[in-house]
């Protein structure tokens, strides 16, 4: 089963577009850390402590030497944040993809040839495994871009072409 270990933005868009139950239906081993946790809203947090409580969701807490290891990595790129530095070392340790829509921590990991995935990949996973039709994607997607206006605009606008087609 592919790891996977989620930013904090993917969350919050899964969240805004209610899709976190079946974004957790993918063949999928969902991790994330304990930074990611700290810069959520307070209902999103009990949303995603659920998950984890169900073990649905792997929470990664660093301990001291972890800690540590993270803040002498942060100098490698102090332009990110201690969550992305976070999430960056528990990909490395466990092998996994990163799911973030930030683009400064996307470019960074993946000049350490660790793979990057981002919310659009998310809704193309739900639709190859059949967890939505692309009748609901479409609308999905649509909400998507009034929330966060920071998508590609161009690889949304295929999508929504792509999803609406009868092919």
């Amino acid at each position: 089963m592919k790891v996977v270990i989620s930013d904090t933005n993917i969350f919050i868009d899964l969240l805004n577009v209610d899709l976190l139950d079946t974004f957790l239906k993918l063949p999928l081993e969902v991790h994330t850390t304990d930074f990611i946790i700290y810069e959520l809203r307070e209902e999103q947090v009990e949303v995603i402590t659920e998950k984890i409580n169900d073990k649905k969701i792997t929470l990664n807490e660093a301990n001291e030497e972890e800690y540590t290891e993270i803040l002498e990595q942060m100098k490698e790129r102090e332009s990110l944040s201690l969550d992305d530095h976070s999430v960056y070392y528990y990909a490395k340790k466990l092998s996994a993809t990163i799911l973030t829509g930030d683009r400064a921590f996307r470019n960074f990991a993946e000049e350490k040839h660790i793979e990057v995935r981002g919310i659009l990949w998310v809704l193309d996973e739900i639709i190859t495994n059949e967890l939505l039709n692309k009748t609901e994607m479409v609308s999905k997607l649509t909400c998507l871009m009034e929330t966060n206006k920071r998508l590609p605009s161009d690889e949304c606008e295929r999508r929504l072409e792509k999803w609406k087609s009868k092919k």
